[in-house]
Formats: structure tokens, C-alpha cells, sequence
């Protein structure tokens, strides 16, 4: 036996046989190697901010693809395109690999208009802020009921509780002005931006007039404007649901902040 297997024969066997396995061995790696493009990744780009057309160009070219995850409604983003993706941007990935994106609809969801009628104002306007809407001038009619909801309108026309409405819509409210012709005083404004003038100006039945911007090239500097001067000064006494005209500007050399004594924290300046 021993002698046999240290025959030259057995050896010349011996070593094909070492030589098959070991090319099958190879064989099978490479298949494999080549099955799962191992150590071939792609770097997956960046697609926030995308239109989905843009991302099945960019995507293909790069023997990618994409499923759409899931789509919302987000008001301040810009509509129809990606918002999230997974894997992220530059995460490293074999070919053909599917990209999930979450993407923002383009038109607005349906939702319930909810019952704020008989409400007071405060509670009205918190409860449509809660539903995604906003609240937009205040008019009033005589109505024994001072300062509750009488009717609401969407764009001049009426609506009703229940209606289906686009979230995010303004909703104009008309409120009880009770028995007698009921004035406020005017709030001081000046180095409020414009949605806080806004809510100020709610806080006590009124209404934004005309925005006159000075000093704003472009959306931002309008966001971030403040006011420096307003018509009818604080103080004044006018109709509720009347108007306060505003001017903002983002020149703080131009706002002359001189609030009225025991005025809130508000209009403190930055």
C-alpha cells in the first residue's frame, strides 16, 4: 500500500487531481465574483431637491433605479420633488441597486373643514391652525354673539363645516360685532415681522392693510423684514375688522423701537 502510494503513477494522478479541483475552485470564485459584481460599487448621488424626471435620467446612467416610497404634502417645500432617499447620497451600492425616494406632491390634500362656527375668535383660529389652515382677514356683522365665528369663506365664496377644502387654504372669517359699533385699540407693530403683525392684529380684531416692503430684493429679505412704521399709530382707537396698514424693512438703522410702557416681550428687538 505504501508503496503504491509513493508510485509514480498514484503521484501523476494525485496532482491532476489537486489541478482540476483547484481550477474548479477558481471557477466557481470568479462566477460568483462576477454573479454579485463584487468590489464594483456605485456611489449613489445626491437627489434631494430633484424632480423625478430628473432622477430616472441621472438614475439610468448610472445602472441605477428608484421606487417612490411614499409622497406628502409639505407646505413650504417646493413641489414634485425628492424630499428623503434611502440608501443616502453617496452610500456606496452594487449595480441595478433600487433607491427608495419620499417626494412632495404638487397639489395640496383634501381635508374636512372643521366646525368653528358659534366659536369665539381665539378658539377658531386654533382650532383651523391645528387642521393645517390659516386664518385670513377678520370682517365683522351685527350679531348679538361678540367676537364668535358667524360665517367662514374661502376665496369670496362661503363655505360650510364639513366642506372639502385644499390644506393649507385661508380661511376669512366674519364674526359677531355684538350690539353697538365696538372699537379696539390699535397695537404697536414696529419691529414685528409681518406674520407676528399679523397675530398681533388678530389678538384684537383687526386686520393687515397694505404691506409696502422697502429694502427687499427678494423672498427672504421680505420673510425677514420688520416694521418701522404703521397707519393708524398705536394707541388710535378704530373699528373692529378695520385695517393697520404696515412698512418693513431689513435696514435696523430705519426701526425706531419705542414700544408703548408695559408692551409684551413680542416686539422686543434682536
Amino acid at each position: 500500500m505504501i508503496k503504491f502510494l509513493l508510485s509514480k503513477t498514484f503521484l501523476v494522478q494525485l496532482a491532476l487531481a489537486i489541478v482540476v479541483v483547484s481550477i474548479l475552485i477558481w471557477s466557481i470564485l470568479k462566477f460568483i465574483d462576477g454573479y454579485t459584481h463584487n468590489g464594483q460599487t456605485i456611489t449613489v448621488p445626491l437627489l434631494e431637491g430633484l424632480t423625478v424626471t430628473e432622477v430616472e435620467e441621472l438614475l439610468k446612467d448610472k445602472n441605477l433605479s428608484y421606487e417612490i416610497l411614499d409622497s406628502v404634502y409639505l407646505e413650504k417645500a417646493q413641489k414634485g420633488v425628492v424630499l428623503e432617499q434611502s440608501p443616502e447620497g453617496n452610500d456606496l451600492v452594487k449595480e441595478n441597486r433600487t433607491i427608495y425616494i419620499t417626494v412632495s406632491k404638487i397639489t395640496p390634500p383634501k381635508i374636512s373643514l372643521p366646525d368653528v362656527v358659534d366659536m369665539s375668535q381665539r378658539l377658531a383660529v386654533a382650532k383651523l391652525e391645528s387642521y393645517g389652515l390659516k386664518v385670513g382677514r377678520l370682517d365683522y356683522t351685527p350679531s348679538e354673539c361678540l367676537n364668535c365665528v358667524v360665517k367662514m369663506s374661502v376665496r369670496g365664496k362661503q363655505v360650510f363645516p364639513e366642506d372639502l377644502i385644499a390644506k393649507g387654504s385661508t380661511v376669512n372669517l366674519t364674526l359677531g360685532s355684538g350690539t353697538s359699533n365696538e372699537q379696539v385699540l390699535v397695537p404697536y407693530l414696529v419691529n414685528l415681522t409681518k406674520d407676528e403683525a399679523i397675530a398681533k392684529l388678530q389678538e384684537t380684531f383687526l386686520n393687515i392693510g397694505a404691506e409696502i416692503y422697502e429694502d427687499c430684493k427678494t423672498k427672504a429679505d421680505s420673510a425677514s423684514a420688520r416694521v418701522y412704521r404703521q397707519t393708524p399709530n398705536d394707541g388710535n382707537t378704530i373699528n373692529m375688522g378695520a385695517s393697520v396698514d404696515v412698512w418693513l424693512t431689513n435696514e435696523a438703522s430705519k426701526i425706531n423701537y419705542n414700544p408703548p410702557s408695559g408692551s409684551d416681550s413680542l416686539n422686543l428687538p434682536n
